[in-house]
Parts: C-alpha cells; structure tokens; sequence
C-alpha cells in the first residue's frame, strides 16, 4: 500500500528568485525614470523664471513712451537677457526678448525667444 501525497504550498526557490529578479527590474527602471523626472522639472522653473522675466521686460516696455523705447540688456535672476524693439507700423512695435539660463545640471546655455507686441 502506498502513502498518500501530501499536498505542499508554498514557494520553490526559483520561483523567489525569478520574482526577485523582475522586482530588481522595475525598481531600477523607476529610479532612472525619478532621476529624468526631477532633472524636467528643474528645466521647467528655469522656463518659468526666464517667461516671468519676459513678462516684466514687456509690461516696462508697454509703460514707456514710444520715443523712449530702446533695445537693451539685462541680468536679473541669474540670467541674462536681449531685448530689441522695431517698428511694425504707425502705432505698433514689436519687442523680442532672449533670456538666457544655464540649463540645470550646468550645461550649455540655453536661449529661450518671447515676442509681444506693444501699441503707442
């Protein structure tokens, strides 16, 4: 007469390791993807800084008078700007301001463009 199986639960241990390899994987693929993330949105606050820079050069420039608006350069926040000014009809200037930062992580400048329109 032979002995009835005894049923086992449980885990072999290459089923522990194999999960344990898949779990490796994604913890290393959500670090890397964490370090892609922060670094995006340091560059998004250097955007925003350098936009809100823009905005204030475009609102002195709309609170000056025609005759007295002129190209220009500045520094403010760390970064430097480029502003000129051309006429683009009787009563219509169009003023371009280049803020450039250094992109997070102290690599190459980065120039970003912003056009508004000014009416005298």
């Amino acid at each position: 007469m032979t002995k009835p199986r005894r049923n086992r639960t449980g885990f072999t241990v290459v089923e522990v390791l194999v999960a344990i390899v898949i779990m490796a994987i994604g913890v290393l693929g959500l670090a890397g993807t964490a370090s892609s993330v922060s670094r995006l949105i340091g560059g998004g606050a250097q955007q925003t800084i350098a936009a809100n820079i823009a905005m204030s050069r475009f609102e002195q420039l709309r609170s000056t008078t025609c005759a007295s608006m002129a190209a220009g350069t500045a520094t403010k926040r760390g970064m430097s700007e480029h502003w000129t000014v051309t006429a683009s009809g009787t009563s219509l200037y169009t003023a371009t301001d280049t803020v450039t930062y250094t992109a997070a992580g102290g690599r190459h400048p980065s120039p970003l463009v912003f056009t508004s329109y000014v009416k005298c």
